[in-house]
């Protein structure tokens, strides 16, 4: 014996299990993307920590290094004896090092090394500048001492 409404039954059996589909579909996807998300912004995360620590300990271990050595050979300008060309070359050789292991992107980390090793450059012709002038002066005064001293003096007694 089958039922009278065996065709009713199906299709309501049927609209049933669809709207139940929906209805678990409608929980679950959003259920997944919230799951999911986190692990692809977890994993950003770590990419971006990753290069932030590769860029700190370049700067820590290679660039203010290289920075503090310019800066010991500038400072040694004010030496006795010192073979200023030799300084000049050994300062200019870090300085290209410097720039040439800085990667270019543009972001203001670039900006601000370029920056540093623009300045550093502009410090060394700076010091090599003041060299020049100090000598100058010096041989001004010398020069003037020996006018001073061949001159006969015109004393009122």
């Amino acid at each position: 014996m089958e039922p009278q409404n065996n065709k009713e039954r199906k299709i309501v059996i049927r609209r049933f299990i669809a709207m139940f589909a929906a209805g678990v579909l409608l929980v679950t996807i959003p259920l997944y993307f919230t799951i999911r998300l986190p692990e692809r912004e977890n994993k950003q995360a770590s990419e971006d920590l990753q290069n932030l620590q590769e860029q700190v300990n370049f700067q820590k271990d290679y660039f203010a290094v290289r920075v503090d050595s310019v800066k010991h050979l500038l400072d040694s300008y004010d030496s006795k004896n010192v073979d200023i060309d030799k300084l000049n070359a050994d300062i200019g050789f870090i300085l290209s090092e410097m720039e040439n292991s800085i990667a270019a992107d543009t972001s203001w980390v670039f900006a601000m090394n370029k920056t540093i090793i623009q300045t550093l450059l502009d410090l060394k012709k700076t010091r090599n500048s003041l060299l020049e002038t100090s000598k100058e002066l010096s041989q001004c005064r010398s020069s003037l001492n020996r006018s001073q001293r061949s001159r006969p003096s015109n004393t009122l007694d």
